[in-house]
């Protein structure tokens, strides 16, 4: 008995030895993760400003590239001005319209593409006011003059504005000069809609 009374005190000893080892390594792993804890803070702490610079950097490019993909035109810059898919405005104004009733926008806008567009349906738009510009062709190079009055923009607010090509029926050139009467024009938005 006496031998089973030390080898029970020697199993008690064992488990405190081994409930202190285990207590030892929580408090390690506690003031382990407690560290990275604190790392992972002061990374955030020196993240919070570069990411307020991101986020301004990323502001300044959503305005510069929206007047990108839209191009936004300066009403008031004389010379050529990308509109996109191959048109450019010039000669551009900008004047009141009659009676004070908003402004007049006119100007001219060329066909730098190779191919002659025809039924031309431009979108001008200034702030939420917008107006379409129809032109009836436009061949290769050719500078065509529009106006356009948009009734709800002061004049102090035509100084920019998004200018877009919304659609056009494109004629591609022949090899013969006569023009066949059973064809008609390559149009993709026919295309884009189910008809051929």
């Amino acid at each position: 008995m006496k031998a089973l009374k030390q080898f029970f005190w020697f199993l008690m000893l064992l488990a405190m030895f081994a409930a202190a080892a285990a207590g030892g390594y929580a408090v390690y792993l506690e003031r382990q993760d407690r560290a990275e804890i604190d790392k992972l803070r002061a990374e955030v702490a020196g993240f919070d400003p570069r990411f307020e610079k991101f986020k301004g950097a990323v502001g300044d490019l959503t305005k510069g590239f929206t007047s990108l993909v839209m191009e936004e035109a300066d009403l008031t810059r004389a010379g050529w001005q990308p509109i996109g898919k191959g048109f450019y405005l010039v000669d551009v104004n900008v004047d009141r319209a009659p009676q004070d009733k908003g402004v007049r926008v006119h100007g001219k806008i060329i066909n730098a593409t190779a191919v002659l567009h025809e039924a031309l349906v431009f979108k001008l738009r200034i702030g939420k006011s917008a107006t379409t510009i129809n032109l009836a062709r436009a061949a290769p190079g050719a500078a065509l003059p529009f106006e356009v009055t948009l009734p709800d923009v002061a004049a102090a607010d035509a100084k920019r504005a998004f200018i877009e090509l919304e659609s056009s029926t494109i004629s591609f050139a022949a090899t013969t000069t006569g023009r066949s009467s059973g064809r008609e024009a390559f149009d993709p938005d026919k295309i884009l809609r189910g008809g051929n």
